[in-house]
């Protein structure tokens, strides 16, 4: 950026103070201070205002509508090159039937008359209402509109804005401020030259504007001072960029006198707020468009032949560098002394300025944030344009001085990597191009994993326009292991197929790395990472989930066509085939062809056994390539949570494992498969406990402590692992279990009551098979335990559980000694069990109550209905012995008697009353009881 003399800014003669009320505004009516609640003066006004408004007529479109609105937030230099203040060629505008010059200036003073009035009666609210109702700002907006665009034949415009200027004193009377500020900037900027006007009543009218947006935006601000100051800029910076020298001039003006206000609050804010915290001062004064502004500025002092638009660029420049560094303190960044010496050196610097715009931008950038740094690049990035009225050779050497050592937030790569994206074909100047070319890879070099998702969002399908920017990305070696490693991320974030933004992103990240891969200079740094991305793919392929056998074959051996549209899962098949002939894999890419392992590992059904078939394959034909990837997968099973990818690898890890032989020292196996036996996922539990079964093969005794544990788990399947693994203990070592039979016989006794079918007959499998092993004379407790649940079980409709329960009962018989109970056991003759129980421990009818009590509560019907049964015979067992036990009973039964099983109600009601009319019979008639019995057994 050149120097330029020295030019003695503009306002160098002013005080520095604020702008005074200008006395060129014609003043309104005199008011009435009589003590009346509505003086003569303001009522004469609300009259004049509603019977302007009465006699007009609008189109059937709102005033409103005659506003085109600007794009909503901050500019977007990026989105096209003509500036939104041209007013379209098809915007509709209202239109007035003819009124007289005098009655539109009479209604204009009259809102400023009311406005006035209400401030001193304090009749703001009832004012608001009175503006909501008539549109006033609306109807205003619709007059400046109107207003012919190449002369300022009247003060029309300057009345306007002076009634809006009152307006702003009425709290809530201005809601939208953004058209208003189209509006009014339009009306007056698009003006002819001053030369071309009434001199006096075009000062005039300038002088009023500025004393509009003072107000909006420093006395009557309705949010923050930084968010009205965005507002008004963000209307405001567009016309700085239009061909038009004089609208440039007029932008630029506004800009410097708001900036001269800013810096002049500044200053004056510590003493009269000496209260207010630091952070408060900040978030009152947060000014999110303070990069665009100084990068307009900047590139409006590269109009050489428009002295003043320079002049008053520069100023308002140094008002900026004023309001920043104020910010800086209020920030808290001048903690140390140096720092705060620094600051001192910059404020004096700020107090003598310079010319020199590479000076000013070099100081501003000390002290800008990274989306500031980023906002200011984009504003480059448009003036870099064919199509801009921005000098380009300002613009890109603007550029880049900002990306020098700039450390941009992810957020600020996207959208300068999108800006580039969208502009580069708008771009022919040779500097401007070389500036991108070289901002490019500094880019990524600052950000790889930022760089490499705002290249993916870009383009998912990778077309050549966005690979010509991967390669600029991609020109430093040290950057490509970084960016592939960011390739690498996307494709173990979710699975093929989910339908969300993220799901996109690894197709584009499986797209980016098969072109990746075409080419050869990459080789090496992309193999830095092979097992990595091998694994991943892997990984993606097995969970593409269901394929119907034609998209299989259609996948596997249709010829590819890169141009052509590829679903996700053909491009991960043909990146996985393109690493590995990068990789010098050409064997094993061979053997995945000829033993149709891409198929297999895309089949629902198929994918485990091709997994199984691969790590032959690989240990067959590349055995020392296998052992980075086992490693690698090792690493991810022990430190990292996999969620959606956790079978797979843990299938993978498992078939690479048992290829290659087992160790009974491998630690790092063990720890991973004991790891994942208490895993989420059943189906990583049931491959851990595979695991573990062929790591302890021979010696499964040392599991016994795990398998006791893992017995407790509330999960059913963990259960079930636990009894398969204590079958396999028992029968290959029984006697290594001595020394916890009564501990393993506890928990099975607890297993007899799951809710899984299983767990029930599996524990009651291994139960019988205690009763049988050594030291089974320990046991003699729990199989007097066990032989109420077991009789219940045995009246399960499921078969496997009916006869396990048999079986064990018959074993806990013959352990007690109990030859009949056995017997009838072998001949399943269930009352007959019931009676001997009753009779054998019939000391025990607290015990049975409570045991019986809780198979009232059983999924099965035959369960429910034996335990009722099994109550009533223990009831006649205690009638006259234990009163208290049999209110128990009848309770238990009462409870029951809502049972959703209609046989099961009837049951309960029976046995009921049964009981009842047992207490009646007298001990003397033996054979009406035994009658009563029959028939209730029958």
């Amino acid at each position: 950026m050149e120097e330029r003399n020295p030019s003695c800014p503009a306002e160098a003669k002013e005080k520095d103070k604020l702008p005074q009320e200008p006395t060129s505004v014609p003043p309104a009516p005199p008011l009435d201070a009589s003590g009346l609640p509505m003086c003569a003066v303001e009522r004469y006004a609300m009259d004049n205002i509603e019977a302007f408004l009465r006699s007009t007529e609008v189109t059937a479109a709102a005033p409103i509508t005659a506003v085109p609105h600007p794009p909503p937030g901050p500019l977007h230099p990026q989105e096209g090159c003509a500036p939104w203040p041209h007013p379209p060629a098809h915007t509709p505008h209202a239109r007035w039937q003819p009124q007289n010059e005098e009655k539109k200036m009479k209604f204009l003073c009259s809102i400023r008359t009311i406005c006035g009035s209400a401030a001193e009666r304090n009749t703001v609210q009832e004012l608001r209402i009175f503006c909501r109702r008539n549109e006033l700002v609306e109807n205003i907006m619709v007059l400046l509109a109107e207003e012919p665009r190449r002369e300022l034949s009247s003060e029309l415009r300057l009345q306007a804005v002076a009634a809006i200027t009152s307006l702003s004193k009425v709290e809530g009377a201005l809601e939208e401020k953004i058209p208003l500020f189209v509006v009014c900037f339009r009306s007056i900027f698009l003006l002819p030259s001053e030369q071309d006007l009434d001199t006096n009543l075009y000062s005039k009218t300038l002088r009023a504007l500025d004393e509009m947006l003072h107000s909006l935006v420093f006395i009557h601000p309705s949010t923050s001072i930084g968010e009205e100051l965005k507002d008004v800029f963000q209307v405001l910076l567009p016309f700085t960029s239009l061909q038009s020298s004089t609208v440039r001039q007029r932008a630029v003006g506004r800009i410097w006198k708001l900036t001269h206000s800013l810096a002049h609050y500044c200053q004056e804010k510590p003493r009269h707020s000496s209260e207010q915290s630091p952070s408060a001062s900040y978030d009152e004064l947060r000014l999110p468009v303070l990069g665009q502004l100084v990068g307009c500025l900047i590139l409006c002092c590269a109009f050489v032949q428009e002295d003043k638009t320079c002049r008053c660029a520069l100023s308002a420049l140094r008002h900026l560098y004023r309001f920043v560094l104020w910010r800086s303190r209020w920030e808290g960044q001048l903690d140390e002394q140096g720092k705060l010496e620094q600051w001192e050196a910059d404020h004096e610097f700020s107090l003598t300025w310079t010319t020199n715009t590479t000076v000013i931008l070099l100081r501003f950038e000390k002290y800008f944030h990274s989306s500031e740094k980023t906002d200011l690049i984009l504003l480059a990035l448009q003036g870099m344009r064919d199509c801009s009225n921005y000098n380009t050779q300002v613009a890109s050497t603007l550029m880049a001085i900002l990306t020098v050592d700039f450390n941009p937030m992810p957020n600020d790569v996207q959208r300068i990597v999108t800006a580039i994206h969208r502009s580069r074909k708008l771009i022919t100047e040779e500097q401007a191009l070389r500036t991108i070319h070289g901002t490019f890879p500094s880019l990524a070099a600052a950000n790889p994993r930022a760089m490499t998702l705002s290249l993916l969002r870009c383009s998912p399908t990778c077309d050549k326009d966005i690979w010509e920017l991967w390669e600029l990305a991609l020109s430093s070696v040290d950057v490509v292991p970084k960016m592939v490693q960011a390739l690498l991320r996307q494709l173990e974030t979710v699975p093929l197929g989910q339908k969300t933004e993220v799901g996109v992103l690894h197709l584009a990240a499986a797209t980016a790395l098969h072109k990746l891969l075409q080419y050869l200079d990459y080789g090496p740094q992309v193999r830095l990472v092979f097992p990595e991305l091998f694994v991943a793919l892997i990984i993606q392929l097995v969970s593409a989930g269901p394929l119907a056998p034609l998209e299989i074959i259609a996948i596997t051996e249709d010829p590819f066509r890169p141009s052509a549209p590829t679903s996700a899962i053909r491009m991960v098949v043909e990146t996985a085939r393109s690493l590995l002939l990068c990789a010098d894999m050409d064997n094993l890419a061979f053997s995945m062809e000829t033993h149709d392992l891409w198929a297999r590992l895309l089949g629902a059904s198929t994918w485990q056994n091709g997994l199984h078939s691969l790590a032959k394959v690989m240990l067959k034909n590349c055995r020392d390539q296998c052992r980075p990837i086992f490693r690698h997968l090792q690493n991810l099973l022990q430190y990292h949570q996999l969620q959606w990818r956790e079978v797979p690898a843990m299938a993978f890890y498992l078939e690479l494992w048992s290829c290659q032989g087992h160790h009974k020292d491998d630690t790092g196996t063990q720890k991973i498969f004991r790891k994942y036996i208490r895993s989420k996922q059943p189906r990583s539990r049931e491959l851990a406990l595979r695991g573990l079964r062929n790591l302890y093969a021979g010696r499964m005794q040392l599991l016994l402590p795990d398998a006791l544990l893992w017995l407790q788990d509330m999960r059913a399947d963990i259960k079930l692992q636990a009894i398969h693994l204590l079958q396999d203990i028992v029968a290959q070592r029984p006697a290594s279990i001595r020394g916890v039979l009564s501990q393993l016989a506890v928990q099975l006794l607890s297993c007899f009551n799951e809710d899984n079918a299983e767990v029930r007959w599996r524990s009651m499998e291994l139960f019988a098979l205690l009763l049988e092993a050594p030291g089974r004379k320990r046991l003699l407790l729990q199989a007097e335990r066990s032989l109420l649940p077991l009789f219940i079980h045995m009246n399960e409709d499921i078969p496997n559980v009916a006869q396990a329960a048999q079986k064990a009962l018959i074993h806990a018989a013959k352990l007690l000694g109990w030859q009949q109970l056995q017997r009838l056991a072998c001949a399943a003759e269930v009352w007959m069990i019931a009676d001997c129980l009753l009779q054998k421990r019939g000391r025990d009818a607290e015990q049975y109550l409570k045991d019986t009590v809780l198979h009232l509560h059983s999924p099965q019907v035959p369960v429910r209905d034996t335990a009722v049964r099994f109550l009533g015979l223990l009831g006649r067992k205690l009638r006259n012995e234990n009163r208290e036990k049999m209110s128990d009973i009848r309770k238990a039964l009462e409870g029951a008697k809502e049972d959703s099983e209609p046989t099961v109600r009837c049951l309960v009601l029976q046995t009921l009353l049964i009981l009842s009319v047992l207490e009646d019979v007298p001990p003397t008639r033996p054979r009406l009881r035994r009658w009563f019995w029959r028939t209730w057994r029958e």
